[in-house]
């Protein structure tokens, strides 16, 4: 799925209304119905709500705030469609920031369009002393809050660049102060104040959503770690945009759907056979630290792929036999990693680095097993300027890339068309090596010196999450290879500097293990045959869809990685 930046996302509007064609309010209908749907499904449906429902009596159903722009209007549209749910039984508010006069054209139609059921009142009918008790002479308005109250925020959707001014400003400022009083807080399209891209210089008043319902695809900022926590839980809205418009723009950013991922899946055929899928070798583990590699293991027999080897230190090899019968084990004599497998040409993928620790030897073992893969991938890689289905594919994680980022000099063996799966702290070491030594250069910086950065990231060697995407699309780019940056919504960057990121999984997936079993996930589909950018997107949605699934059965407080092992499905 396309994303879409805030100059396009206007234009695939006026776009959708031409070309379809429809109106502008019906359009707007169109989208609020959508919108109240995916808001009462999220009530009926939700595995963890922010506050559990109390009695009807402690504050309206919902409550929307409207702004006068067609963020509003569609808030207005979807006051109107949860009354008319409930047949009148739901208690629905509406409170508008902004005088009447001030309101779009599709927004006033929406406002007149409100039952008489439904109460209305102007935000100055709300303010809140900063005792946080409201005046005696707004006990109307008073009432509407409560703990059984959903707030609806419509006050400002995309498009947004800069501090908001009032009376949205004071809006919400309102809003946050009641989400604690409430049930919780969801945000039409964007939580209000939050721009589409990330912004130098975010602006404070932004409303803190439990749950965002964007419309039709996601958009930058509700993705990145800093602007994404006002969010809460991302939901995306399919309203029917102009596909063809969607289609021919273009963007740097996509968002990893059912959609994609199955676009991306080889069918199987009836005579193929173990050798036609691929064979990787899992290079993980030490002594007393196999946790790591048996759930590399699982989930590289999960892939789909034909044969998985694992090299383990010698007195190890039981556990792996014992976990996995189908695993081929390839010992290695030491208790770490310290010598390189006899024949690694004939492997199609090898994966490195979970539990393997650190030790003298093991450096010297990646150091020569970097040099046996390598060959000559990056001339080939920037000959072609594509992957080439005869390279093998080697993934790195964990210590491997500590190991790495400790000896920047290791960078330049790097084969292209490689995947580097690092977690934040991982990627912060990496970069840092590769900045201190020169690999890629420091030029990622602030567009211009006056600007004032959102926050600085110490110890991160980026300031905020625009110079990080940039220091990561160079370090891509400099390899030739894909790196895969763990976390709520994985973020994947391809050597030509596009940017995937990840619509499964969950919170509950922050458990350890979860990363070795990517790692083992993303290897065996490369064994499988999907080029280097095909496996890690493939890897990231599946191994993520196994987090949901993981979370319905467990809980996503109680899950951990090997459940989400156990719930790998690739289909």
């Amino acid at each position: 799925m396309k994303i879409l930046t805030g100059k396009d996302i206007r234009q695939a509007d006026i776009s959708t209304v031409q070309n379809e064609p429809v109106s502008g309010i019906d359009l707007m209908e169109r989208a609020a119905e959508a919108i109240t749907e995916a808001i009462l499904h999220s009530e009926e449906h939700s595995v963890q709500s922010a506050r559990a429902p109390v009695a009807a009596s402690e504050g309206d159903d919902y409550v929307i705030f409207a702004g006068k722009g067609n963020n509003g209007g569609d808030g207005l549209a979807v006051a109107r469609l949860l009354y008319g749910h409930g047949l009148g039984a739901l208690r629905v508010s509406v409170v508008v920031a902004g005088k009447t006069g001030d309101l779009s054209e599709e927004c006033r139609i929406n406002l007149g369009r409100l039952p008489s059921g439904i109460r209305i009142f102007s935000y100055s009918d709300c303010v809140l002393k900063p005792s946080g008790m409201q005046d005696q002479g707004n006990a109307a308005c008073s009432k509407i809050f409560g703990r059984n109250t959903v707030i609806v925020d419509a006050l400002l959707g995309t498009g947004v660049h800069g501090p908001v001014r009032e009376p949205v400003k004071s809006a919400v400022r309102l809003i946050n102060s009641l989400s604690d009083l409430c049930r919780k807080v969801v945000s039409i399209d964007m939580p209000s104040g939050l721009p589409t891209e990330p912004e130098y210089g975010l602006a404070s008043d932004i409303v803190v959503s439990d749950e965002t319902f964007t419309i039709e695809f996601p958009k930058l900022s509700l993705l990145l770690p800093e602007t994404g926590r006002y969010a809460g839980r991302l939901r995306t809205v399919k309203i029917g945009l102009d596909r063809n418009f969607i289609r021919t723009v273009s963007s740097p950013y996509a968002a990893i759907d059912e959609e994609m991922a199955g676009a991306l899946l080889k069918k199987r055929s009836e005579f193929d056979h173990k050798g036609t899928y691929g064979h990787t070798l899992i290079i993980a583990g030490a002594t007393g630290m196999m946790g790591a590699a048996i759930l590399c293991t699982g989930a590289a027999l999960k892939s789909g792929c034909g044969l998985v080897s694992v090299h383990v230190p010698v007195q190890e090899r039981h556990s792996i036999h014992i976990s996995f019968p189908a695993a081929i084990v390839c010992p290695d004599m030491s208790g770490v990693f310290s010598s390189v497998p006899e024949n690694i040409l004939k492997y199609s993928s090898v994966a490195a680095g979970p539990g393997l620790g650190r030790k003298p030897e093991t450096v010297v073992a990646l150091s020569r097993l970097l040099d046996s893969v390598s060959g000559n991938c990056r001339q080939t890689f920037v000959r072609t300027g594509s992957f080439e289905p005869h390279l093998k594919t080697l993934v790195l994680d964990a210590d491997a890339l500590n190991i790495i980022a400790s000896r920047p000099a290791l960078l330049k063996k790097i084969p292209s068309g490689a995947v580097l799966t690092p977690h934040i702290g991982e990627l912060s070491r990496l970069l840092d090596a590769a900045l201190s030594s020169g690999f890629i250069d420091s030029a990622a910086d602030c567009p211009d010196d006056g600007c004032r950065c959102s926050r600085t990231r110490e110890p991160y060697p980026w300031k905020n999450d625009i110079q990080k995407l940039m220091l990561v699309k160079d370090l891509s780019r400099k390899l030739g290879s894909v790196t895969v940056v763990k976390g709520a919504h994985t973020m994947i960057c391809s050597p030509d500097g596009r940017l995937f990121f990840n619509m499964s999984g969950n919170p509950g997936m922050a458990k350890g293990g979860s990363g070795d079993i990517l790692t083992g996930l993303i290897a065996g589909l490369a064994a499988r045959g999907y080029d280097s950018l095909s496996a890690a997107i493939l890897g990231v949605w599946f191994h993520g869809k196994a987090g949901d699934m993981a979370a319905s059965e467990k809980g996503m407080e109680s899950m951990n990685a090997s459940d989400i092992l156990d719930s790998i499905r690739i289909m």
